[in-house]
């Protein structure tokens, strides 16, 4: 008998009991869509994360300070990084980095009728938009004379023109704001938006808006900056670029093998968590895999209770010629259409699942083909493996006591 009335007697016996083969392809279907959509959710959260680690800048970097050791954390501010400071990295690294600032922040409330809304400034330098992915939709951004002025300028975003301004350009307005209990008045020169990230509640009572640098030292009344950001060209390493500045910091404020300067780089944030994303995602799939196991010993099962209930017809195959091989070949396509089917139903549903999911997590779609393959493969060698006893006990069968049996 040839493979092709092996697959026919196979799909008719299928038929005739659906139910219990549906039954028995359940294991199988569950195990497999849960394994896609599981590992589809976390490659959409990988892609997302990646995406917004890459609208961040996936070249910015920033230094702290922070150290572990309680002798020196104790003046740690001793090690605060100057003017001074600022200006010497960028004219020794200018050619590097797109943008250099420390930040100053400070918050503030402004008032329109009864409704108060919050406000965070922070105070950053002339290049602060070559870190930042800032687009300015209307006026400009601060310069260097506005920073060494300390001019009480500002640069709002576009949601605070919206709800503050009712949709109205205030380019040029004056805007009063409460900033610990003193009034600081700042004339509007810029208008900035950025892509909505999905790491950031929004609110239409906070707002964010930059001034210069200056103006957030003085509201401060800091000596030193506590951190520093930049954003390296392309072509060069952002690891080796901050490590080489941190050397200078170390050298300037003799601070060496202290380990007071710290860097942080989206690059390496982004490794760190992939890898945690893909180490939950590996784990949570394994899990989900463990049905796919107890849907091959349903296979086996039901495959057995097969072979006793077609005793007697396995006996006349076998008294009408049909060899050892004929009877082992029928119950193992059986075995494997069925783990078969209930891996295309289980791709089919995983898919769906993982679509639904992905719709309510606000990740894309990313579905793996390799993934898919996998489940299908690995479904069949389900069929395969759990196939194997019932179908050598089938073949085994003696003839006579076969055609004897009721």
């Amino acid at each position: 008998m040839n493979i092709g009335e092996s697959m026919k007697m196979a799909f008719s016996a299928i038929r005739s009991n659906k139910m219990r083969s549906l039954l028995t392809m359940l294991g199988i279907i569950i195990g497999i869509s849960s394994v896609i959509a599981l590992v589809t959710l976390g490659n959409g959260s990988k892609a997302m994360m990646t995406k917004e680690f890459s609208a961040y800048g996936a070249n910015r970097a920033t230094i702290y300070l922070g150290n572990d050791d309680e002798e020196t954390s104790e003046d740690i501010y001793t090690y605060m990084i100057s003017e001074n400071d600022l200006e010497m990295i960028e004219r020794i690294y200018g050619h590097k980095l797109e943008g250099v600032s420390p930040t100053e922040s400070f918050l503030g409330t402004v008032a329109k009728g009864r409704k108060s809304y919050n406000v965070t400034f922070n105070g950053v330098s002339d290049s602060y938009n070559k870190i930042e992915n800032l687009t300015l939709e209307e006026g400009r951004f601060f310069t260097k004379e506005d920073v060494a002025s300390e001019r009480q300028v500002i640069v709002i975003e576009k949601k605070m023109v919206d709800n503050f301004y009712d949709g109205v350009s205030p380019i040029g307005q004056v805007i009063t704001v409460d900033v610990n209990g003193q009034s600081e008045t700042f004339s509007i020169i810029g208008i900035y938006s950025k892509p909505a990230s999905n790491f950031q509640m929004e609110s239409n009572l906070n707002f964010t808006a930059y001034t210069p640098l200056s103006i957030g030292t003085r509201i401060n009344e800091s000596e030193g900056f506590g951190a520093l950001e930049y954003n390296v060209k392309k072509g060069f390493d952002v690891k080796e670029t901050s490590n080489s500045i941190i050397s200078i910091l170390e050298r300037t404020h003799d601070a060496k093998g202290k380990n007071v300067y710290r860097v942080f780089t989206m690059e390496s944030q982004l490794k760190m968590m992939n890898k945690f994303t893909g180490t939950i995602t590996t784990f949570v799939a394994a899990i989900a895999a463990i049905s796919l196991l107890v849907g091959g010993i349903g296979i086996m099962n039901i495959m057995l209770v097969s072979v006793t209930e077609r005793t007697r017809e396995i006996g006349i195959r076998k008294a009408i010629g049909a060899k050892k091989k004929d009877i082992l070949s029928q119950f193992m396509i059986e075995s494997i259409i069925v783990s078969g089917i209930g891996g295309i139903i289980g791709i089919v549903t995983g898919i769906g699942f993982a679509l639904i999911g992905t719709k309510l997590m606000k990740v894309p779609l990313t579905v793996d083909p390799k993934v898919v393959l996998f489940a299908f493969m690995f479904s069949a060698m389900i069929g395969v493996f759990f196939g194997i006893y019932p179908a050598n006990k089938a073949a085994k069968l003696n003839t006579i006591d076969a055609l004897r049996y009721e």
